[in-house]
């Protein structure tokens, strides 16, 4: 079992970001965590203490997130570089859900609230222009108003052309993050029952149902860059089409209405996504700080792994889920996991010519294939989380394996006083690749192999259904979410003696087929498959 091996007497001392390398008897790559049984959920709790109580206010008044996307690690303050609020916040949804529920502390959902209150405030178009009331990707670093970032100040700064486009350029937008922010909005009205978050989805869902369009070889369903107030397009093609998908999907599943015009733009984007870039690869455009691809060349691995995740979620939407998710996969290692000239603030930190794409047993994975290809932690941490549930579904213990090696490799990116760093190779920081997308790949790879959770504790480590209230003790869980039909993952550090939904108690089963619970107790691992209602109380003996 790939779990937690005894650490090797070292022959030589390595260093990674700063962290002595620790090796396992076979030479492969352990987390730096002392308490290796805790790695994991350490590097989570560092990285949600920094932002529930480290991170500074500028002299705007705002909190450094709200205005910049990077920031100093010697000062904390704000940088000078385009800021991208609205993939930054639904990032942020997602880890803060996942950690509520794993943890209880309710602290991170007022922060995120913060997030998407802003946002809504001042950020989102005017309800009168032709894409009405979604929210902008970007902004101007240290603006208290998100309407695009001036794209041409990087044209005139770095003298070439080829630089406009990031940040998206003044009162343009990017429609996969509309997407991505109306799934974080709509999670968050499942959290809180709150209208106006609910109402915030719907603005997202319906401009994108307005404009989808069929898509080819060069054109995706939506623009990646296209100017809000007329509709013009500044970039057509994104492979970023699995975040709208989602959000018709959570909306079809919900009460809410789902008119036939989301029906027929989530067909549409399924069949352009299942035609083209799962079948060709190109998987470009997702990064609001990059330039204008007119070549269609600058891949990343985001939009592939999410894509892979969603298909490993979902199998029953792709009869060849096994072929297409494991395919993405090793695109991802054969075009990130590769061999990089280092930077000179990476020589500096690691002492080394070459950014390596594996080390130690451990696959680190580069951003996107020309504008940046420095290895990082978010991204390794996502491959790491979609290996993972690639081994949860298939039994594959290869991927188990090839995601223990690169989790712990983005735990050297963590250091004790909470700063996450993106890259070795950058002397910024990032509130996207250093919290909010690192935090989030931790807590689902812990869903998908409980045992890398802490052992002899208590925590729900996934939910199919945002968990609205979780309230833990030495021998009992209690929680409510917003689905009365859900499943559910935890490790106990008791016994089960009655599992409790509503006032009627499921039985223990040896699978769970139907509605009941199992409990593995030589790992402290209980399942819960239920429905009727929303109110479980998990309870010791």
């Amino acid at each position: 079992m790939i779990g937690l091996p005894e650490a090797a007497p070292a022959q030589t001392k390595p260093r990674l970001n700063g962290h002595a390398v620790v090796l396992d008897a076979r030479g492969h790559l352990l987390s730096w965590v002392s308490n290796r049984e805790r790695a994991y959920d350490h590097v989570v709790s560092l990285g949600w203490d920094f932002i529930l109580h480290k991170v500074p206010i500028e002299s705007n008044g705002l909190r450094t997130y709200l205005t910049h996307s990077t920031f100093d690690p010697a000062t904390l303050r704000g940088t000078d570089w385009p800021h991208n609020p609205a993939g930054l916040y639904a990032m942020f949804v997602d880890s803060a859900l996942a950690y509520y529920a794993y943890s209880g502390d309710g602290a991170v959902l007022e922060r995120v609230r913060e997030m998407l209150d802003y946002q809504l405030a001042h950020g989102t178009t005017p309800a009168a222009w032709d894409w009405a009331s979604v929210p902008y990707a970007s902004s101007d670093p240290g603006s208290l108003e998100y309407f695009g970032a001036d794209d041409a100040r990087y044209c005139r700064q770095m003298q070439n052309p080829e630089h406009c486009g990031r940040g998206d350029g003044h009162y343009a937008l990017e429609p996969d993050k509309i997407a991505e922010l109306g799934l974080g909005y709509l999670k968050f009205f499942e959290l809180t029952g709150e209208p106006k978050y609910r109402d915030a989805a719907l603005a997202c869902a319906g401009a994108l149902a307005s404009h989808v369009r069929p898509g080819d070889l060069t054109h995706s369903p939506w623009p990646f860059r296209v100017f809000a107030h007329t509709n013009l397009g500044r970039e057509e093609y994104t492979g970023q089409g699995i975040g709208a998908i989602k959000l018709f999907d959570e909306l079809a599943r919900t009460s809410l209405p789902a008119p036939n015009a989301y029906v027929r733009a989530r067909k549409l984007a399924w069949d352009w996504l299942m035609k083209f870039p799962v079948k060709n690869n190109v998987w470009s455009a997702y990064f609001e700080d990059i330039p204008v691809d007119t070549n269609l060349e600058n891949w990343n691995q985001y939009t592939a792994m999410e894509t892979a995740r969603y298909l490993l979620q979902h199998p029953e939407n792709d009869p060849e889920w096994p072929r297409h998710s494991s395919g993405l996969i090793a695109w991802v290692e054969k075009t990130f996991a590769v061999d990089v000239p280092a930077s000179e603030h990476y020589r500096w930190v690691q002492q080394e010519p070459v950014q390596y794409g594996q080390q130690w047993g451990a696959n680190t994975i580069s951003e996107q294939t020309v504008d940046d290809m420095d290895k990082m932690g978010s991204h390794t941490s996502r491959y790491a989380s979609v290996c993972a549930l690639y081994y949860e579904k298939t039994g594959e213990e290869a991927f188990k394996e090839k995601a223990f090696r690169s989790f712990n490799w983005a735990t050297y990116m963590a250091h004790e006083d909470g700063l996450i760093t993106e890259a070795m190779a950058e002397d910024n920081f990032w509130y996207s690749d250093g919290y909010a997308d690192y935090i989030r790949h931790f807590l689902a790879g812990m869903g998908s192999v409980p045992e890398w959770a802490p052992p002899r504790e208590n925590h729900l480590l996934r939910s199919s259904s945002v968990v609205q209230k979780i309230a833990y003790s030495a021998s009992e869980v209690r929680y409510t979410t917003f689905d009365a039909e859900a499943t559910e993952v935890l490790r106990l550090a008791f016994s089960p003696a009655r599992v409790t939904v509503g006032d009627a108690a499921l039985a223990p089963r040896p699978d769970l087929s139907k509605p009941g619970w199992t409990f593995d107790a030589t790992k402290g691992v209980l399942r819960v498959r239920r429905q009727r209602s929303r109110d479980v109380v998990i309870s010791g003996q």
